[in-house]
């Protein structure tokens, strides 16, 4: 520090060490709490789907243990579960790129074409598979390249490959 005119001041040299010190912490911490922020969207969207699989079993057990069907009930499977979730925005990733403001829902659900696949209509005894994935991302990679979320038949949720997600949606509910 210097005396100029009886009041002490910083030489340039000390305020550029201070902003240089400044900016290497900021340095430091940016990619933290962005690893901080995507671990977060992660945890949510995980609590997400744990919420939507209560609200499948809540339908079913309402309905004569019978999952929800869009194509007869002749609305979307959000609409059907939608009295049965807590949250208003229990659709909503915070990952989502968004396909939520387009669509109101950041995921899908075990709604396959194959009638030995889908789950769709079909009474919860007839899944014989616990560790059967029903719900999960819509689309790929929001928690990490190649990873989706997904929720299980027995209410687990967790970040698994993309390509595991897609093998499992080709197995049968009730293998013989």
């Amino acid at each position: 520090m210097r005396r100029y005119g009886g009041l002490r001041a910083f030489t340039l040299t000390e305020l550029l060490v201070v902003i240089g010190i400044i900016a290497v912490l900021i340095a430091i911490l940016i990619p933290a709490l962005s690893k901080a922020r995507a671990s977060s969207q992660t945890v949510s969207c995980l609590s997400n789907l744990r919420q939507i699989m209560m609200a499948f079993h809540l339908y079913a057990g309402d309905n004569k243990q019978r999952l929800p069907d869009p194509a007869t009930a002749e609305q979307s499977w959000e609409s059907l579960l939608r009295p049965y979730l807590v949250a208003n925005d229990a659709y909503h990733c915070q990952s989502d790129g968004g396909l939520f403001d387009n669509l109101h829902s950041s995921y899908d659900w075990r709604d396959t074409s194959n009638p030995a696949t889908t789950i769709a209509g079909k009474l919860l005894v007839e899944i014989r598979r616990p560790q059967m994935i029903f719900a999960f991302d819509a689309l790929p990679e929001w928690h990490g390249r190649g990873k989706i979320n997904s929720a299980r038949a027995d209410g687990s949720a967790e970040t698994i490959e993309y390509q595991k997600c897609l093998e499992d949606l080709d197995v049968p509910i009730n293998p013989q």
